[in-house]
């Protein structure tokens, strides 16, 4: 196991979803640095970007969060994009983290990767029993693929990388845009949305049916337990170090 302590990590996609409170868990292990990378500055989809990358962060432990994600709608309209983003983003920086001599490598698969009709509850043995769900098949295949050239990397090279799959996420700070959004944060978007007048309204004297509060998971309230984060500029690379209040580089 690796002690984080003094040690610099690059959480790439740290400004999403689960990067904010994967950075969030990882100051309480006191590190010497976390940088988090904006796709502006650094386009994970070009070679020389990350070499410099790495450069600016020159990281020991790298976790690799960010990637291209959608529901189904958006899978469907980016088959092609949601393939080459993640695949070629995931292969060229492990690539760039085995040659640099990086200590630690943690990138996130997907559950899109099981076969289509998996057994519940899923078994890590079945992930190769069968094609996936064809329509996350590109994004889960990719991830896949991440995950065959962490093994092929430790086999031939004693390159120390791991890949984890977790399950369907959702929470505070989710996507809940109608049009990109997974399955769970689009259905608490609907639940959430103001009530339609029914036809009991338009009879005359006839209560008004009660109406839900606007949709408030869109923009959830950041918990007071999260550190806070420089947000000015969007393009802007965020590092913190250690446990003190984090800066934009």
């Amino acid at each position: 196991m690796i002690d984080l302590r003094e040690r610099r990590i690059l959480v790439t996609g740290g400004a999403g979803f689960l990067g904010q409170p994967v950075c969030h868990a990882l100051e309480e292990l006191h590190p010497a640095l976390i940088f988090v990378p904006r796709s502006a500055e650094f386009d994970l989809r070009d070679g020389v970007g990350i070499e410099r990358l790495f450069d600016v962060a020159q990281p020991e432990v790298v976790i690799h969060l960010a990637a291209v994600v959608g529901g189904i709608g958006a899978n469907r309209t980016n088959p092609g994009r949601f393939f080459y983003d993640n695949a070629i983003m995931g292969i060229q920086l492990m690539e760039e983290a085995r040659r640099r001599g990086v200590v630690k490598y943690v990138q996130v698969g997907t559950i899109c990767s099981y076969p289509k009709f998996t057994p519940v509850p899923f078994k890590e043995t079945d992930l190769w029993d069968g094609y996936p769900e064809e329509t996350n098949a590109p994004y889960g295949l990719a991830k896949k693929m991440l995950l065959v050239q962490a093994q092929a990397y430790r086999q031939q090279y004693g390159f120390n990388a791991i890949t984890l799959l977790p399950v369907n996420l959702y929470g505070p700070g989710d996507n809940f845009d109608p049009d990109s959004s997974h399955v769970i944060p689009a259905l608490i978007r609907k639940a959430s949305r103001p009530a339609r007048r029914d036809d009991r309204t338009s009879r005359p004297g006839a209560p008004a049916p009660p109406r839900a509060s606007s949709c408030s998971c869109a923009m959830p309230p950041k918990p007071s337990s999260w550190p806070r984060r420089a947000t000015t500029n969007r393009s802007r690379s965020t590092s913190v170090r250690g446990r003190k209040s984090p800066s934009a580089t």
